[in-house]
């Protein structure tokens, strides 16, 4: 996914660098990338007459020559950052807040063309998950990846309690329907608005938290409830287990270890131990865990691959509707009702790579 990685850089040192305004940054991605303007240097130093054929308005035009000029420019900033780094970068205060390296999303060596051919068992919700954190890279850009990872979650959570309660595994209202997300702000993704909590994340200018970032948290709206709150917005509720968020950390680890490729054969570690005893099944245990990743993996690359094809000409509002559809089309099959609860089923890669635009104008993945 390292064309997803280049074109997230290049949103965010449009979005945030330049202040150029997402809906119209977007368009301009793929074709900075085929004219191998791909990064602040380049842009640097490019001829401003170039770059007036995709910049027409003159003011947009001179904060992404500012910008560029400013973020490649050592001096500027900073010992502490490399020169692929941009001048500005989200530092998330410590309180609760996972190591964003750690929150990385897997990554898999197979190409796109070799995924045509594979399948992956799963639920429902953890392919909702995935969808959900795939597009916010590119309708979110500008939030950390712990932020994307909590408010994917939030949103895989409010479904999830609705559907409880339709099926009628659950009684009584739900932690919203209580009121327990009024007077949070509130994020539309996936076509469901959630409720958020502000975070305290500052952005680094040669070296110095000068600014503050427009980040949120994922409210796990039943955790507030257990508390009994309050919960004031932009404060951190002072507890041992942290605010009531959905924690980074624990949806990237149910997401890793709720998919496996349809090849494998789960009793085949067991019927070959020869005797090995636990020495035998702590390998199988490993196996089954690089499995799980590397289908994770595969279902991400998939996904991106289908956002990324479409990033250019939809805007971010847009992109958002469409995941919604193309997960409906490419969810698992399961029996109806409560009978399909947690359901496990197929869902073929190829199905999701169907959901490229037309290859016409489309940039490699791989």
């Amino acid at each position: 996914m390292a064309a997803a990685a280049e074109v997230q850089a290049l949103l965010r040192f449009l979005t945030k660098d330049a202040r150029v305004p997402l809906a119209e940054a977007m368009p301009k991605i793929n074709v900075l990338r085929k004219q191998q303007l791909n990064t602040p240097e380049k842009l640097a130093k490019a001829d401003e007459a170039d770059l007036r054929s995709i910049f027409a308005d003159e003011k947009v035009l001179k904060q992404v020559v500012n910008a560029a000029k400013r973020v490649s420019n050592p001096k500027k900033r900073g010992p502490s950052q490399s020169n692929s780094s941009p001048a500005k970068r989200v530092k998330a205060t410590p309180d609760f807040v996972d190591n964003e390296a750690s929150l990385a999303l897997p990554q898999t060596a197979l190409s796109v063309d070799e995924l045509q051919h594979l399948s992956v068992e799963t639920n429902r919700a953890p392919l909702f998950l995935a969808f959900t954190i795939a597009v916010l890279a590119y309708t979110q850009p500008d939030q950390p990846l712990s932020s994307r990872w909590s408010m994917a979650q939030a949103v895989v959570s409010a479904g999830a309690q609705s559907k409880a309660k339709y099926l009628g595994l659950t009684s009584g209202p739900t932690a919203e329907e209580d009121g327990w997300a009024q007077g949070q702000p509130k994020v539309k993704i996936m076509g469901r608005e959630v409720a958020v909590m502000r975070r305290h994340v500052a952005l680094e200018d040669d070296g110095d938290a000068t600014a503050s970032a427009d980040a949120f948290w994922g409210l796990d709206l039943d955790a507030l409830r257990k508390s009994n709150g309050p919960l004031i917005a932009g404060k951190d509720v002072k507890s041992p287990s942290g605010p009531p968020i959905h924690k980074p950390a624990a949806a990237r680890n149910y997401l890793l270890k709720s998919m496996m490729p349809v090849d494998y054969d789960p009793m085949q570690p067991r019927e070959s131990n020869n005797g090995k005893g636990m020495a035998a099944k702590k390998t199988s245990t490993q196996d089954m865990a690089k499995k799980r990743l590397e289908a994770a993996a595969m279902v991400l690359k998939a996904i991106d691959a289908a956002c990324q094809s479409w990033a250019s000409t939809l805007s971010a509002e847009d992109l958002d509707q469409r995941a919604q559809a193309w997960y409906m089309r490419v969810r698992p099959d399961v029996e109806q009702g409560q009978a399909g609860w947690g359901q496990r089923g197929q869902v073929r890669l190829a199905d999701i790579l169907k959901l490229r635009k037309e290859p016409t104008t489309l940039a490699a993945v791989d």
